[in-house]
């Protein structure tokens, strides 16, 4: 039996009522999935990614050759700020190298898993790291006595990675989120810097009255004055001499590169605590015994050493007596100038 025209129009509207209904149901449903996969984006943690650049300023071929990372370096990353407590969870946290290109590198957790973490998406942290790392109880904890370490000793540097135990270095101010979850320590405010001071002695000969090139290669060098004992503060970077100061310090066998012809330079390159060296008596003693005999100075290596700076002087060994040709004070900043002059025979 067919319906009357009345009756088709009515199925017609309930029909149509049901397909209204069912669409609305739909999109209500797809709807709530997409705020529940939001929400399940935004409660995720978010794990922090760490590159860190050196500063471009070298005086000396650790920690940065050429500007590079060596390529085994470990850091410490702290949260310094933060509005969420992650200042205290993460005092410490160890990443070790994993990839490096020019100045840069890129850093992961030493421990897959144990790396910093995003909870808060509003929030914008900052960060600091130091290198070299140094081992504290927990990744809540800072190492040593509330962030200060009793440092390396600097006496012996006969290679690059020994002199690397003691070249520190710190970087503060580098912010991330939860949303731009990269903290890079590059740049010339955030980079990575020197916090020990260089010194560089280069040692020449004078050709008219000076020594063969190899009587300055089997020559003996010491170097009285210094404090090679210190800390390091990992919470703001600060260096600091501690303990006596050393006499007759050999340089010898310490890290040193020779020009192609020896008569035209051995530099060496030393990583130092900073110390003020220019005050009346506080000069260093430089002694060089070439074949047997003493040439030294005692009152024109007097360098206020600062960190983050390198003091260069040239000495010229001639069989009258040793010439000094310094100071000149180079990036890692530039300083003051230096003092010439004549050591007499001892």
């Amino acid at each position: 039996m067919g319906h009357t025209l009345t009756e088709q129009k009515h199925f017609k509207t309930i029909k149509e009522m049901k397909a209204t209904y069912f669409m609305a149901a739909a999109m209500t449903m797809a709807s709530c999935g997409s705020d529940e996969a939001a929400n399940e984006v935004q409660d995720t943690p978010v794990e922090a990614r760490i590159s860190a650049g050196v500063d471009s300023q070298k005086a000396t071929d650790t920690r940065a050759i050429d500007q590079t990372w060596s390529g085994n370096e470990s850091i410490g990353v702290m949260v310094i700020s933060s509005t969420s407590g992650m200042a205290d969870l993460y005092k410490n946290v160890k990443y070790d190298i994993t990839s490096q290109k020019g100045t840069s590198a890129n850093f992961s957790p030493a421990t897959a898993g144990q790396g910093i973490v995003f909870q808060n998406t509003d929030e914008t942290v900052t960060f600091a790291a130091y290198c070299p790392y140094q081992a504290s109880a927990a990744a809540n904890e800072l190492p040593g006595t509330a962030g200060k370490i009793t440092g390396a000793a600097t006496q012996d540097q006969t290679t690059q990675a020994k002199q690397e135990a003691f070249d520190y270095l710190f970087a503060s101010g580098a912010t991330a989120s939860k949303g731009s979850p990269s903290v890079t320590f590059t740049g010339v405010d955030y980079a990575f810097k020197h916090k020990m001071a260089c010194l560089i002695l280069i040692l020449k000969t004078s050709v008219a009255d000076g020594f063969t090139a190899e009587q300055v290669k089997d020559g003996i060098y010491t170097l009285s004055g210094l404090k090679h004992t210190g800390t390091f503060d990992v919470t703001n970077g600060t260096a600091e001499a501690t303990g006596a100061v050393v006499s007759d310090w050999n340089i010898t066998a310490n890290y040193h590169t020779d020009a192609p012809n020896i008569a035209d330079g051995r530099t060496y390159s030393m990583i130092l605590y900073p110390q003020n060296l220019s005050g009346t008596g506080a000069a260093l003693a430089f002694n060089a015994n070439i074949g047997g005999q003493n040439y030294q100075n005692t009152d024109l290596i007097n360098p206020n050493l600062e960190a983050g700076k390198s003091y260069t002087y040239t000495i010229t060994m001639k069989k009258t007596g040793l010439e000094i040709s310094g100071c000149t004070i180079a990036p890692w900043e530039v300083g003051e100038a230096g003092k010439d002059g004549d050591a007499i025979m001892k």
